[in-house]
């Protein structure tokens, strides 16, 4: 009977261990976080916030998050909505109470009544996809969709134009769809007639239908039925941002990475350098098509050199003799990926599925169109 008591306070002992949140060490501010197979972030400690919250990408099932300081490490299994604490120790003085904590997943497909909600778009001559957005119950505004950012952005010098006493708290409607209470983001360029653009973010848990045959965009609550002649791909989230895989290939040589689906972007394919170093990308083998200067949302200007790659591949479907465009400066996405652009989306009628979060494309009636950059 002792032995057994012992064995059970033993016991109770090492569940108490486990509930009690982790301590690690540190002696510097840095920190790094690697979410599952992605490259590490940057991360700073701070002791005044409690908790200090560190948000991981969207993520449809479980994932491994790593955190380092310069003396110590966790490795952490986190299901979406679920969150994990813990402490660093910083110089043996400062207590930092840490938070990492995976977003829940939203899903809108038991809503009712169902969203069904159709709003014509104009795809303008430089590739975007361009609303009219009401801005406040006021204002008209010109704002493309752009898949590669989120919430609202407006230039500043629209927002010099409206005057408006705070960036917080302002409501948008497109078609039936309302955001309210909303935080306006200042962006120095937008795509050529709008002044500004909405993100991804904004249909999270609901469907998007782009068809550009038609020139509109259904927003769904719930779609039940998708056509068999749509190839679907995995929606890889990082930093806020949604990817997709897809090949290029060269004489016969495969080239796969993943392409960040930035629709925002009005080109063709923009490829990121440190991934052609890696697979030995031959560039300098291909036929260049035009050397130009592009400006990002910043009003940067970058360097960029057009050459013609062989083939493209999303899935099954292929795109012969794609433009692509080579970067000089560091990857305006900041983080690995190609950027993959309206030149090339356009050409499919597409279903973004954030519920199941899958991308579906069909090739449409811009299939075969020329490639501005190819002109």
């Amino acid at each position: 009977m002792k032995i057994y008591l012992v064995f059970m306070l033993a016991a109770v002992a090492v569940c108490q261990a486990q509930v009690k949140n982790p301590v690690l060490k540190a002696s510097s501010k840095i920190c790094y976080i690697k979410e599952g197979n992605e490259e590490k972030t940057k991360w700073y400690l701070d002791p005044k916030a409690k908790p200090d919250l560190y948000v991981t990408n969207k993520s449809p099932k479980e994932k491994i998050v790593a955190f380092y300081t310069n003396e110590d490490s966790i490795s952490i299994k986190l299901k979406p909505g679920k969150k994990f604490d813990f402490t660093v120790l910083l110089n043996n003085t400062d207590t930092c109470f840490t938070r990492v904590e995976c977003p829940p997943l939203k899903n809108f497909s038991k809503l009712k009544p169902e969203i069904h909600d159709t709003i014509p778009f104009v795809l303008s001559e430089y590739n975007n996809i361009i609303f009219k957005v009401k801005l406040d119950d006021k204002e008209t505004l010109d704002l493309k969709f752009d898949s590669g950012t989120s919430d609202f952005l407006l230039t500043n010098e629209i927002l010099n134009q409206l005057k408006l006493n705070s960036l917080k708290g302002h409501s948008f409607k497109l078609g039936n769809q309302i955001w309210k209470n909303q935080e306006i983001f200042p962006v120095e360029l937008s795509g050529q007639g709008t002044v500004g653009r909405f993100g991804w973010n904004l249909f999270d848990g609901k469907i998007v239908e782009i068809d550009y045959d038609k020139k509109i965009f259904i927003i769904h609550s719930k779609l039940s039925k998708r056509n068999k002649e749509y190839t679907k791909l995995d929606m890889e989230f990082t930093r806020t941002l949604f990817c997709i895989q897809g090949n290029l290939q060269i004489n016969n040589t495969a080239y796969k990475g993943r392409f960040l689906f930035d629709n925002g972007y009005q080109r063709t394919v923009m490829l990121d350098q440190q991934i052609m170093r890696e697979q030995q990308y031959p560039k300098e083998s291909l036929p260049v098509i035009k050397k130009v200067i592009l400006k990002n949302g910043q009003g940067e200007e970058i360097p960029v050199i057009t050459v013609k790659n062989e083939k493209f591949y999303l899935g099954d479907l292929c795109l012969n003799d794609v433009p692509v465009q080579l970067l000089a400066t560091g990857n305006p996405a900041q983080f690995k990926t190609h950027i993959l652009g309206n030149e090339v989306l356009k050409r499919f009628n597409t279903i973004l599925d954030f519920q199941e979060n899958k991308v579906y494309l069909k090739p449409n009636s811009l299939w075969n169109e020329s490639y501005t950059e190819g002109s």
